[in-house]
């Protein structure tokens, strides 16, 4: 990836941007999929940690908070101390898309909650339907076809949870928007 980094620079100089440009995405498509592969690895390595899902939540909504559709949100993190049975690594993986696709999305609201064997990300924006909430499940598949990304985030918490043991669900928030929920088996 380096090399071919290397090479779109180089593309870049000489004047030729549509070639750089097509280097720069298969770039990104690249790292992301051995990103993704990295996390399942580890996911599955990982199996049966000891996660302090208070702090990793609050070090994720530390980041969300300062991007620009995370700084007009208020964000609630109800997780209590209960520790989860996933290494903090792999419930970072999970939940820091999960965080990024609810601030995208919300309104002005997003609430996490949970502890111990359950984790749940709600946010007051439009949601999805159920034939939507399948599809986002999907690799490769994307909903909102308008922003910027790949429609990856929900695919790889969904198969991260797999990984470590946990169940992924989406359905209606309370709040009136998505709510995601991860659970693990007892």
């Amino acid at each position: 990836l380096a090399a071919l980094a290397a090479q779109s620079r180089r593309a870049r100089e000489a004047g030729a941007s549509d070639a750089a440009d097509g280097l720069d995405r298969a770039i990104v498509a690249a790292n992301r999929a051995v990103e993704r592969e990295l996390a399942r690895t580890r996911a599955a390595a990982s199996a049966g940690g000891d996660a302090n899902a208070q702090a990793v939540i609050g070090k994720l909504l530390q980041v969300i908070e300062r991007t620009e559709n995370g700084a007009r949100l208020t964000i609630e993190n109800a997780v209590s101390a209960e520790p989860m049975p996933v290494s903090e690594d792999v419930l970072m993986e999970m939940a820091g898309p999960l965080l990024e696709n609810a601030a995208k999305f919300a309104r002005q609201r997003i609430l996490v909650s949970g502890g111990g064997a359950r984790l749940s990300i709600e946010d007051d924006g439009p949601g999805m339907s159920k034939a939507d909430a399948a599809d986002a499940l999907s690799r490769g598949k994307r909903l909102d076809e308008a922003s910027e990304g790949h429609g990856l985030g929900l695919a790889i918490a969904h198969e991260l949870a797999q990984a470590s043991g946990a169940a992924m669900t989406l359905g209606a928030s309370a709040l009136g928007g998505l709510k995601v929920e991860l659970a693990w088996r007892k």
